[in-house]
Order: structure tokens, then C-alpha cells, then sequence
């Protein structure tokens, strides 16, 4: 899709296409109004410059032309909203995942700078949560001992990073502890705002796993002359957080690239290497939230189902990503 080829990353939602077809013919459309418009003030200059119109008309201005062009622009508007944006979001928004679709219910509490991710655990149930028991540290969003509510005893909270199976309906229990945030994941076309004091609902299935959203963004990129001196550095620099799509003798695939590898290669006589986001499917706050909003980012993790389960049978009690080593792209 011509979307997803020139300024969209790869979508891999179940829902993400309609999306995209919409984005796809308003940019079409804003290109050909924009051109359009331009054309004609250029007319404009021309056709009314003071040197061709030395003489002032104070009449009323009649452009039927304008006119007409106003009304198409304002059909095509109506059509875009009606016929396509209209459908699409009361499609998404009027058909949440039943208990018949077994999704994963999930709390996603937003706070000044992080995204704290609270999982029901075997149970189901989440566990009760209270403000004077939060430690940013060790308990982020407050959640009661075992011994006071059994429910809380299984139940797993990691911070910015999302854990999720792949081809299962994800319900996201959104909430915020402070100000409002936005939460979106440009790969699954997810967006929403957190408003405190509202737990708002959102849905997605992810179509793809983190392996197959690298094998999607992976590109060429031409090594450099040497290992050494400023050309290497800079090229360590800009992709230190891809890794290796493909094995290169002791580079071994998904491997970060570094400094070593990158003589290795050289002297291997490689000249080129695939690489990918070592983290490609991101997080982010779309709201603007404070000071540190730059760094609201984590990232979600999208297995196979049966790796996420048994990624969900030995999950600990708090896990901490560390932003520092987040991918920017």
C-alpha cells in the first residue's frame, strides 16, 4: 500500500488498514487542494498585478469559478468524514472484544514520565491498588499485599514495557495517575488520551510479532570505509540500536550492533548489512505532559501465543525498562 510504502511505518493491526486508506486518499486530496490553491493565488498575482490594473475597481468582487470550486472542496470534506472516517471509527469504537473473544485485559496507568503496565495474572482478577502504597521504585501504581486481597497475590506490573501475545484481542484499561497523557503505538494505530480520574477502554490485536516487525523496517546500510576515525563512530552512533538481520560468520543475527562487530565485518570484507530497530514496535506519549514528555517512551514485546504464555507463567513482580537504551526511530 502505497501508505505504508512513502510516509507511514508498517502497520501491523488487524484494524490499522482502514486507517491507512483513509490517511492515504485526505493526503491525495489535501496534495490536490493544495496545488490547486497554489496555482490559483499564482493566477492571481499575475492577473490583478498593479502593472495590468492601474486603475482601482470598487465594485462587488463576482468569481462564480471560486465559487464552485468552494462547494466541491466542501463535497469531497463531507464525503471524507461520511463516507470513510465516520464508518470506520463507529466500527472500531462499537465492537470491543467479549469475554467470547478471550481477550487479555490489561491496565495501562500513564504517569509523569512512564507507563506502568498492571496484568490480572492466572486469576483474571486484578487486584485492588491504593495511592498511599505507591513507591515509584518497588509498587508504581500501589498495589495491596497478597495478604490483604488473595487477587493481588499473582497479578504482574512491569513499567514501559508492554508484553502482548500475537493474533489475540488486547483490552487496555487506560488510566493516569497525574496529568493528561496520549497513548500510542504508531504500528498498531493506536492512540488515546488518559485523562485522570477516567479509565477509558481501548482495543487492538497485533498481527505481528516483534521478529516479523523488524523483518518489515529492516534496511540496507552501506558499512564504512574503515573501523577506525570519524566515519566509524558516527556510523556506531546512528545505528547502535539496530541489530543484524541476517548472520555475518561470528556477527550472529539479532545481534546489536557495535564497534567490534562492526570490525569484524570489515574485515570480513563486508560492505553491507541489514539492519533493523532492535525495538520496532514503540510507545509513546502524544500529549504534550511536562518537562520530561521527550522520554515518556517504552516499547511492546509481541510474541507467538504459546511464547507469551510462557512468558506469562514466570513473570516477576515489577520489571523496569530502562529508557536510556530505547530506540528514538
Amino acid at each position: 500500500m502505497i501508505a505504508s510504502s512513502f510516509w507511514l511505518p508498517p502497520d501491523i493491526s488487524e484494524h490499522g488498514s482502514q486507517i491507512d486508506i483513509i490517511i492515504k486518499y485526505l493526503h491525495w486530496f489535501m496534495a490536490i487542494l493544495f496545488v490547486a490553491w497554489g496555482s490559483y493565488f499564482l493566477y492571481c498575482l499575475v492577473r490583478f498585478r498593479a502593472g495590468a490594473n492601474p486603475k482601482a475597481t470598487y465594485g462587488d468582487a463576482k468569481a462564480k469559478p471560486s465559487k464552485v470550486a468552494e462547494i466541491v472542496v466542501i463535497v469531497i470534506e463531507a464525503a471524507l468524514l461520511v463516507g470513510f472516517s465516520i464508518p470506520v471509527w463507529a466500527y472500531y469504537r462499537s465492537e470491543p472484544p467479549t469475554n467470547a473473544d478471550n481477550p487479555l485485559t490489561v491496565r495501562v496507568v500513564a504517569q509523569q514520565f512512564a507507563w506502568n503496565i498492571h496484568y490480572p495474572g492466572k486469576d483474571g482478577v486484578f487486584g485492588k491498588t491504593r495511592p498511599e502504597l505507591v513507591d515509584e521504585a518497588l509498587n508504581p501504581i500501589g498495589l495491596v499485599d497478597a495478604s490483604e486481597d488473595p487477587a493481588a497475590g499473582d497479578d504482574y506490573v512491569s513499567v514501559n514495557i508492554f508484553h502482548a501475545p500475537k493474533g489475540r484481542d488486547i483490552l487496555v484499561r487506560l488510566s493516569s495517575k497525574d496529568v493528561i497523557h496520549s497513548f500510542a503505538v504508531p504500528l498498531l494505530r493506536v492512540k488515546q488520551d488518559a485523562v485522570p480520574g477516567m479509565e477509558i477502554p481501548i482495543w487492538f490485536k497485533a498481527e505481528k510479532t516483534n521478529e516479523e516487525a523488524q523483518e518489515m523496517m529492516k534496511r540496507a546500510f552501506e558499512l564504512p570505509a574503515s573501523a577506525e576515525g570519524a566515519e566509524a563512530e558516527r556510523f556506531i552512533k546512528e545505528n547502535r540500536l539496530r541489530v543484524t538481520m541476517a548472520d555475518y560468520g561470528s556477527v550472529p543475527k539479532g545481534a546489536t550492533l557495535n564497534a567490534e562487530h562492526l570490525k569484524t565485518l570489515i574485515a570480513a570484507g563486508t560492505t553491507s548489512v541489514e539492519l533493523a530497530p532492535g525495538f520496532p514496535v514503540n510507545i509513546q506519549c502524544a500529549q504534550l505532559c511536562g518537562l520530561g514528555h521527550y522520554r515518556m517512551k517504552g516499547q511492546m514485546k509481541i510474541y507467538e501465543p504459546e511464547d507469551f504464555e510462557a512468558w506469562y507463567s514466570s513473570a516477576g513482580e515489577v520489571e523496569v525498562f530502562d529508557e536510556d537504551e530505547f530506540d528514538d526511530e
